[in-house]
């Protein structure tokens, strides 16, 4: 069964019940204050009669003049009632009795005393009889009885059309909370079958729109994943399709004896080789990265050594570039870190501050403590990058200028992996425009606790 058909039972279940009950209610309590109101006219009406046939004795000295005329009680009954006509009056006064003080019968017809009321006649101070009277349950006539019918036929249509508003609001209540389940069930196939473009604009306050909007969120990030798959792959192959076609284009020449096979040849074919090796590795590590897959091993070492010692060997290269250093490093900096990563991390760094910062410029690396982490900074000198680019350096395969060789600008995984490494080490790696004119990288690292 589904859920409408469950959600229409409930509430057609809880309609129904709430329907018969409030009916059942209100006819009860009618028949009651009726049968109440009936029933306190009449004593009301009894008690006139009573003293006024005390008055009557009183005039007479006996109840002769009644027992002469017996219906002269229903007469008294009905002169004394006659501003409060009911329905059943007359048959009312057909059931009075008129009891003397010893309670024997002098007029009427005798009743259950379980079923009457007894009003004692009082003249000139003394109890001179008793009237009494029979309640509604013992005096129900034909009227009082239509008139109940007549309630009992408006209780029976008040519950049918209580029954079938109930079966038409269910319905639409029902529809109404299963319609936007049914729309996301729709949409999660949707997704399910790969079609991320669909979304719901659902613009709903309760928690099925909040649903909604975070299912539309969903599919925006897959959709913006199946195009990032897409694009890294594109850019995958094309870098991949550069080396290649270069080491066919070379191997060709050879082939053909357009170019000689000397040394210089075989070194330009290994130069390419280790490009494209260099390549795959940095695939490989970043893919390992995303999927949280690349080893460390984590240790207690000092960064203050670790980056005096990656420094030491791009002295040559900075001397080559005529880059002037400037460190300021603390004596020890001790941080629970992997050696091996992190001087990748370093040598990516230091490698892109040789290829792209102008001969005769200056490179910077500061570390410092800030509260409970390690700051890193290194910064070199023009040229800078622009500020619509500085948040997109970390991306894969990204570049800032696209037209700047390859052998020097290389693939742009570099800093795709610093960033892997950086935040598998519970920090931070960000980029800002240095104040030497170039590219300022910072770096946090969480320092050693105690």
């Amino acid at each position: 069964m589904g859920i409408r058909n469950k959600l229409f039972l409930i509430f057609l279940g809880t309609f129904l019940i709430l329907t018969l009950a409030a009916s059942g209610f209100y006819y009860l309590s009618f028949v009651r204050s009726l049968d109440s109101y009936l029933d306190e006219r009449q004593q009301e009406q009894v008690v006139r009669l009573a003293e006024h046939l005390g008055t009557l004795y009183e005039q007479n000295g006996s109840w002769a003049f009644l027992l002469d005329d017996p219906r002269r009680l229903g007469r008294l009954y009905r002169l004394a009632g006659e501003d409060d006509q009911g329905p059943g009056q007359r048959g009312e006064s057909r059931h009075l009795q008129l009891l003397d003080p010893q309670k024997s019968v002098l007029i009427g017809r005798p009743a259950p005393p379980r079923l009457r009321s007894e009003i004692p006649v009082q003249a000139r101070g003394e109890l001179v009889g008793f009237l009494t009277h029979p309640n509604q349950d013992a005096i129900r006539d034909k009227l009082a009885d239509r008139f109940r019918d007549r309630q009992r036929g408006f209780m029976s249509w008040m519950v049918a059309v209580g029954v079938g508003l109930s079966l038409l609001v269910s319905w639409l209540l029902a529809r109404h909370l299963v319609a936007p389940l049914l729309a996301l069930t729709r949409h999660a196939h949707t997704l399910q079958e790969g079609d991320y473009s669909t979304r719901l604009a659902d613009p709903r306050k309760d928690e099925l729109g909040v649903l909604s909007r975070q299912l539309d969120q969903l599919a925006e990030r897959l959709e913006q994943g199946q195009q990032a798959r897409q694009r890294w792959f594109s850019d995958i192959a094309h870098e991949l399709r550069t080396p290649v076609a270069i080491l066919k284009g070379e191997l060709e020449a050879l082939v053909d004896g357009v170019r000689p096979l000397n040394r210089e040849a075989i070194l330009a074919l290994e130069s390419e080789t280790g490009q494209l090796a260099h390549l795959i590795d940095d695939l490989h590590d970043l893919a390992l990265a995303d999927g949280g897959n690349l080893r460390y091993q984590f240790q207690h070492h000092d960064l203050a050594a670790l980056i005096r010692d990656v420094l030491d060997s791009y002295q040559h290269p900075l001397e080559q570039h005529n880059l002037t250093l400037e460190t300021r490093l603390p004596e020890q900096a001790q941080a629970l870190l992997d050696p091996v990563r992190i001087r990748q991390l370093l040598d990516n760094l230091l490698q892109n501050t040789v290829k792209y910062t102008h001969d005769g410029g200056q490179l910077r690396v500061l570390l410092q403590q800030d509260n409970s982490q390690w700051r890193l900074v290194v910064e070199d000198s023009a040229p800078g990058v622009p500020d619509d680019a500085l948040p997109q350096l970390f991306d894969h395969l990204y570049r800032v200028d696209s037209s700047r060789n390859r052998r020097t600008g290389g693939a742009g995984l570099g800093l795709a992996i610093c960033r892997r490494i950086a935040q598998a080490h519970g920090g931070t790696l960000n980029a800002a425009h240095s104040p030497l004119g170039g590219v300022q990288i910072i770096l946090t690292l969480p320092g050693e606790t105690a």
